[in-house]
């Protein structure tokens, strides 16, 4: 009786993330890819739009990149940083089964869509055989020969056709052990007896659909609300359009300062996230996890947070995190949101407020505070809706408010929340001291910035265009600010961090795609 056969898929199953990927980083980094994109951008709006298929967009990505990077760098990465780099990145669970199937005597094989090449030196290492998409030497590139596919890319049925030729025939779904994360792998999944999508356990599992209409509009949606951003630019007067224009001019020598305190600002998010998934043991510091959460700021912008809500379906498909817990997560880093912003304006704003509002004795204000309470409080007798709404939300925070482990890590979470809001501010900060004659001083521009996010936030606006614009302006005119230089500012600001961040994560989605689509 001939050995069932067990095939593993590699990207995102035996291994962490993406060869093919992992490999274009290694031979150009991030901002060398940046730098190719004008070349690639075409392509990549031509494959969302179905004019180019995944397998003839990973041929372009691959000749772009290729024929960027000289040979002996290409050699270097391909012969020796790769196979390291994906050899740390193989998952110990896929390791122990791999380990089973050969003691119980079965065919072990990978079947994978990225470049044969690639592949190749990580299943010498784990002796194991190679089927994967067949290609010109990428040390062989060059102008006069470009990079080619010699083969279909293989995915989806064409594994089956690989596979079947490979072996002779076709095993039948008894003999067949599947494994593999994607809808690449579905063919191959559902020919076989014992599929195990995303699993390694004894128990198969078997392929279900997992990417929702919101992960495939995603990308869309992020470029429609980046549009309301660029429509607002069109819809100012000239005479502010032509503040700004003179205002980015100067303002060209210090976007590498701004821009590194942005990213300053969102490496600590992302600490954040850690440090709230590492209290409940859940994935770990790398780059699908990274990325995965970046790009759920591709809608953070929208009314009610369906972009970082949609970050846990997205991480809970992509990454295999549990719903709940993630769930637990989002609710944690917004109360330590709400807690920073409240520390901060605790500390920075009464200054401001006492100076924006009339003078009023200290008993006057206890009457204030009393009657707003009773107000509040007869509103929600008389009202069922809002009596429903707050029991509503009471039952869910009893059900997701932090507990144990997680609750006890909001501590530092608190601390760098404290700290990338007020990195955030110093950005405001920096752009008045840039483009205006009246200076302010860094906490008034953490403070200013802390309001006007909190009135936009209010507003249920997306991403609260004009209603946070319009409030930063006031209080930097209130700052002793002209309008024509406040107005100019608070645009500027905005663009330069949540219109960046939302095209940045939107792009990474699209970029993403020839990668993640096996």
């Amino acid at each position: 009786m001939s050995p069932a056969i067990a095939a593993f898929d590699c990207d995102g199953t035996l291994i962490k993330g993406d060869a093919t990927r992992c490999c274009l980083l290694l031979l150009q980094g991030p901002f060398g890819l940046m730098r190719l994109m004008p070349k690639l951008l075409p392509h990549l709006v031509a494959w969302q739009l179905k004019r180019c298929s995944t397998g003839r967009m990973k041929e372009i990505l691959l000749n772009v990149v290729l024929q960027a990077t000289p040979r002996n760098h290409r050699q270097r990465v391909l012969e020796e940083k790769l196979p390291i780099q994906l050899r740390s990145q193989l998952r110990p669970e896929a390791l122990k089964r791999l380990q089973w199937h050969r003691q119980q005597g079965d065919r072990c094989m990978i079947i994978t869509a990225s470049p044969e090449p690639f592949i190749r030196p990580l299943a010498e290492f784990l002796k194991i055989e190679l089927i994967g998409t067949c290609c010109q030497d990428p040390l062989e590139v060059s102008p006069n020969q470009p990079f080619t596919l010699l083969s279909a890319n293989c995915k989806g049925p064409e594994k089956l056709k690989r596979l079947e030729f490979a072996l002779g025939e076709m095993p039948s779904p008894e003999m067949l052990e599947a494994y593999g994360d994607s809808s690449g792998d579905r063919e191959l999944l559902q020919a076989s007896g014992r599929p195990h999508y995303r699993s390694f356990s004894a128990e198969p599992r078997a392929y279900r659909q997992s990417r929702s209409w919101l992960q495939r509009f995603l990308p869309w949606l992020a470029l429609l609300l980046l549009g309301l951003g660029v429509q607002t630019w069109f819809s100012l007067p000239s005479e502010t359009k032509s503040q700004l224009v003179a205002a980015c001019t100067r303002l060209l020598a210090w976007l590498p300062v701004i821009y590194a305190l942005l990213t300053l600002s969102y490496l600590g998010r992302y600490c954040r996230w850690r440090v709230l998934l590492h209290s409940v043991q859940i994935g770990d510091w790398n780059w699908a996890d990274a990325l995965g959460w970046f790009q759920g700021f591709a809608l953070t912008a929208t009314p009610g947070k369906l972009g970082e809500l949609s970050r846990v379906e997205q991480l809970h498909v992509e990454l295999g995190y549990p719903r709940l817990p993630l769930t637990h997560v989002f609710v944690a880093e917004r109360l330590c949101d709400g807690a920073a912003v409240l520390i901060w304006l605790g500390v920075i704003t009464p200054a401001m407020l006492a100076q924006l509002l009339p003078p009023v004795e200290p008993s006057w204000w206890w009457l204030l505070i009393i009657a707003g309470l009773i107000l509040i409080s007869f509103s929600l007798r008389r009202q069922r809706k809002l009596r429903s709404g707050w029991q509503t939300l009471r039952k869910a925070w009893d059900k997701h408010r932090p507990r144990g482990a997680m609750a006890r890590a909001c501590l530092p979470a608190l601390v760098l929340s404290l700290i990338f809001w007020a990195v955030e501010g110093l950005i405001l900060w920096l752009l008045v001291m840039i483009l205006s004659p009246t200076s302010i001083s860094p906490l008034q521009g953490i403070g200013i910035y802390l309001l006007s996010g909190t009135a936009g936030l209010i507003s249920n606006s997306p991403g609260g265009i004009g209603v946070n614009e319009a409030a930063t302006t006031l209080l930097l005119q209130d700052a002793g600010i002209d309008v024509l230089v406040a107005l100019p500012i608070a645009i500027l600001r905005r663009v330069l961090t949540i219109w960046t961040i939302t095209a940045a994560a939107g792009l990474s989605q699209l970029i993403q795609g020839p990668f993640t689509r096996r």
